[in-house]
């Protein structure tokens, strides 16, 4: 069984709930699970998962999927034995989630949104380095570059150490 982008972002929410007693929204959901996904792609060279990829919106990187479906006031109390058994097979990504959720479960969505629009950002390279001739930035919902998200959270300063 795989996991989804859905499962991980359930994971962030659950970790927020269970350590630090916080409903997260959807932006901060969003911004933590790029961290977890660009990190885990830096360290592994594979994707945390297949059914979704960051797409470049207006506040950021964002999973189209997670958004739409993510219920922000759910209460997660446990997952099904399988969803446990696969996150448990993983010990590098439950690694990432529980030192992103930690660091980052008390900053804002804008304070994120900040973090992610940094000039130098995959968010900020897809737009700014795609675009075509005259325009003045890629198009929203511009697939986010596997090898700026690699670029970015190779270096130490983009992490949390």
């Amino acid at each position: 069984m795989a996991l989804t982008s859905i499962d991980y972002a359930r994971l962030i929410q659950y970790a927020a709930q269970k350590m630090h007693m916080v409903l997260l929204n959807k932006t901060q959901i969003n911004k933590i699970l790029f961290y977890v996904y660009g990190v885990y792609y830096a360290k592994t060279g594979k994707v945390l998962f297949s059914d979704d990829s960051p797409k470049a919106w207006p506040y950021g990187p964002v999973f189209p999927r997670v958004n739409k479906r993510i219920n922000t006031g759910e209460i997660i109390k446990e997952f099904p034995p399988q969803i446990t058994k696969e996150f448990n097979s993983n010990p590098e990504a439950l690694s990432i989630v529980k030192k992103a959720v930690n660091e980052m479960y008390n900053k804002s969505a804008y304070s994120l949104t900040q973090w992610s629009h940094q000039e130098g950002s995959p968010w900020y390279r897809t737009l700014y380095e795609n675009r075509k001739d005259g325009d003045e930035q890629a198009g929203w919902n511009t697939p986010i570059n596997l090898s700026y998200i690699k670029d970015y959270f190779s270096k130490k300063g983009n992490t949390i150490q």
